[in-house]
C-alpha cells in the first residue's frame, strides 16, 4: 500500500506520524513524574530511542527532498512537545520542571502576566528542541542522499 507524503515532503505521512510520536512518551512520562529526567536506563531508552529511530530513517531512506523532511518533522516534534507541556502543565502530579531561564524572564513581568510569558518561553524551547532535532537529521540525510547520488553516478561510468 502507497500512501500519500505529508505536506511539503517526500515522507508518508504514517512514517512522519510514527516519528513523531515515538518522542512522545519521554515527554509525558517526564511531565507526570512517571520516569524523572536522567534517572536511569528508561528515561535514557525513551530519551535516544526515538532519535536513533530519526538518524536510521534519515541514512537508511532515499528521499528528493531530505532537508525538507527532517525540518518539517523536527517543527511537528517541536509542537507535539509544546502540546504534551502545555496540557500537563496543571495535571494532577505533574512535575513539570521549569526550566530557571524560563523563570528568570517572565519575573521580569506583571504578576498577571508572568504565566503567559512563562509557557511562552517554554514553548519557544519545545519548538528549538524539535527544529534542531530535526536539522541534525536532516544533514544526515542530506549527507547520505548525496553519498548515494555519487555511487549511482560511479555505477553508471
Amino acid at each position: 500500500m502507497r500512501f500519500h507524503p505529508f505536506p511539503l515532503t517526500d515522507m508518508p505521512w504514517p512514517l512522519m506520524a510514527a516519528l513523531v510520536a515515538v518522542g512522545l512518551p519521554r515527554t509525558v512520562l517526564a511531565d507526570l513524574d512517571i520516569v524523572a529526567p536522567e534517572s536511569g536506563l528508561l528515561y535514557y531508552v525513551l530519551a535516544l530511542v526515538p532519535f536513533a529511530a530519526w538518524l536510521a530513517v534519515a541514512i537508511v531512506r532515499d528521499t528528493r527532498r531530505p532537508v525538507r523532511d527532517f525540518l518539517v518533522l523536527g517543527v511537528l516534534y517541536g509542537l507535539s512537545l509544546i502540546l504534551a507541556h502545555q496540557l500537563l502543565w496543571n495535571a494532577p502530579g505533574a512535575a513539570h520542571s521549569i526550566p530557571q531561564g524560563a523563570v528568570d524572564f517572565a519575573s521580569g513581568f506583571e504578576p498577571g502576566a508572568q504565566q503567559f510569558f512563562l509557557r511562552g518561553y517554554t514553548a519557544l524551547i519545545g519548538l528549538g528542541i524539535g527544529i534542531g532535532t530535526g536539522l541534525v537529521a536532516a544533514v544526515l540525510a542530506f549527507i547520505a542522499h548525496r553519498v548515494r547520488i555519487v555511487r549511482r553516478l560511479g555505477r553508471q561510468s
